[in-house]
């Protein structure tokens, strides 16, 4: 163990006073204090300044970042792209052209396998059908918490409320 030894030197160079060590066997003190200064040399406070050059860096550097991450990189029109999945997601537009082109493939399954090959539209197709059975999931998911609405008070009124509105939908659906 290195003992910590604080002196002050007189005139003549001697030691006058000395400062006896802090109880610290394993050196925990310098271990902790070394962490900190490393940790907040590279940290700022909330509001310090633009991280977003860090997040970008992190990124490009591993490649995903959150759960969805949107590359504008090779968009000629960043801001068309940007303004166009503000108001459609990736996955909406994707959704519409395989609630169309699904349907169509099935029709015109023998051209399409000829022009495609059969593993690429087997895959289209059984792409379609596992996001329909994932969308009537949402379905039951919707049905269970109506269920647990039961165990709540208004249960009531809450279900002529959403009656109301799938009623609405309906008919707004049919015009």
């Amino acid at each position: 163990m290195q003992k910590a030894i604080a002196a002050t030197r007189g005139q003549n160079g001697e030691s006058e006073t000395a400062v006896p060590p802090l109880a610290d066997p394993f050196g925990l003190a310098a271990f902790q204090r070394a962490w900190l200064d490393s940790a907040t040399a590279l940290m700022k406070a909330p509001l310090s300044g633009d991280v977003s050059q860090w997040i970008r860096a992190w990124g490009e550097a591993v490649g995903q970042v959150g759960l969805v991450n949107v590359n504008y990189a090779g968009s000629r029109d960043v801001q068309a792209e940007q303004r166009i999945t503000g108001r459609y997601s990736y996955g909406s537009q994707l959704g519409r052209m395989l609630e169309i082109l699904a349907p169509h493939v099935r029709q015109h399954q023998a051209e399409f396998s000829a022009e495609c090959g059969p593993q690429a539209v087997e895959d289209l197709l059984a792409m379609a059908d596992e996001i329909g059975a994932l969308k009537e999931a949402s379905v039951e998911e919707l049905l269970a918490k109506v269920r647990q609405w039961q165990q709540s008070d208004g249960f009531d009124g809450k279900l002529q409320r959403l009656l109301a509105g799938l009623h609405d939908l309906e008919k707004a659906s049919r015009a």
